[in-house]
């Protein structure tokens, strides 16, 4: 069993996948501050999605009226940029799931969670004939190069799920379900009707 560990959580209103691209602009101190630590210890920190509440908090009491949801994404930075208007850009890909356990606003005012790292979805054998589909849209639809983009990996029946859910139409709260889901066979059902639709 893996132990648990101790995070930085950045809330945001978006939802990182395994092995996804995420780029931030970064302009809070506290959350400098985290980039810094991260790059220095070659730490990842969690990116959990916001369900009520702001991405900018200003104090503890903020933490209150925060709410995130308990499944999230560790982040590794690849990439570091300090823009012309004073922001660092950061990119950011995707590691494993974890879940949340416990979470607290330290002195810097950043939110910190002891999380326990989960293990990686799956696709029931069940669901494997439909794949081929799925993976012959994406190839098609993905257009994205970019070097600090994970490599493309049409093999990896996850990967390509989660590649499709970045770039459909999908409200946040579905694709946080989907990130909260270990057996992925009714995601392949719900994205080859969706493909249908669009073809």
């Amino acid at each position: 069993m893996t132990e648990t560990q101790t995070l930085p959580l950045f809330p945001l209103h978006t939802v990182l996948f395994p092995e996804g691209y995420l780029p931030l602009r970064i302009f809070e101190t506290r959350y400098i501050d985290m980039v810094r630590q991260s790059l220095r210890e070659s730490q990842p920190f969690g990116v959990v999605l916001l369900k009520q509440g702001g991405e900018v908090l200003q104090c503890e009491t903020d933490l209150d009226t925060t709410e995130f949801n308990a499944l999230g994404t560790m982040a590794r930075i690849v990439d570091t940029d300090l823009a012309a208007d004073g922001m660092l850009h950061i990119e950011t890909r995707g590691l494993r799931r974890f879940r949340v356990e416990r979470f607290w606003m330290a002195r810097d005012g950043l939110i910190m969670g002891e999380v326990d790292p989960l293990s990686p979805a799956v696709v029931p054998e069940a669901a494997v004939e439909q794949l081929p589909r799925l993976t012959a849209f994406l190839e098609r639809i993905m257009s994205d190069r970019d070097p600090h983009r994970a490599e493309p990996r049409f093999d990896d029946p996850v990967w390509v799920i989660y590649r499709l859910l970045e770039r459909l139409p999908i409200k946040l709260e579905d694709r946080q379900r989907v990130l909260a889901t270990d057996q992925l066979d009714l995601t392949v059902r719900h994205l080859s009707a969706m493909i249908s639709a669009l073809e």
